[in-house]
């Protein structure tokens, strides 16, 4: 999903709305990133997106609100609003701790490289092979592939 034209369009009425020109915006290169943003001739990441509103003075979620209610045809208001509620079922859910437990002392928790260990599935596997049960046994009773019960079975040892 590009955000080109919506971001164009959503930096240029701001600029318009601040009465800002280049010319007071800080830094040669930002000056000229934003010139191809309104252009829609660039990409941006959510770094420098937020860079940019920051010289705007305008808040970033605010900003990314506009572009989303252009691009699917709703008001900023109401894309808002569903974020808020999804927000908020997110949070219910426990999501907020899943989040900063990726973080450790303020950088990004490293864990191994690859897909994430189902360790749920590896506690049942190691369960049933302790209660005796053969690869085959755990195989239909947990309905993984016998690859996976063959990797996890393997970890126990």
């Amino acid at each position: 999903m590009s955000l080109k034209i919506e971001v164009a369009a959503a930096l240029r009425g701001i600029r318009q709305q601040r009465k800002l020109s280049y010319e007071n915006l800080a830094g040669g290169s930002l000056r000229t990133t934003i010139g191809a943003l309104e252009r829609a001739k660039a990409g941006v990441t959510l770094d420098k997106l937020h860079e940019i509103a920051t010289v705007l003075d305008f808040d970033l979620v605010t900003l990314v609100a506009l572009c989303v209610g252009l691009k699917d045809g709703k008001e900023p208001q109401a894309v808002l609003e569903a974020a808020k509620q999804e927000l908020q079922a997110f949070v219910a859910l426990g999501g907020a701790e899943l989040v900063q437990e990726q973080l450790k002392d303020g950088k990004l928790f490293l864990r191994s490289v690859g897909k994430p260990k189902k360790v749920r599935n590896q506690d049942a596997v190691l369960a049933l092979k302790a209660q005796g049960k053969t690869p085959a046994e755990v195989v239909e009773a947990l309905g993984l592939s016998r690859t996976t019960v063959s990797r996890y079975w393997r970890s126990g040892d």
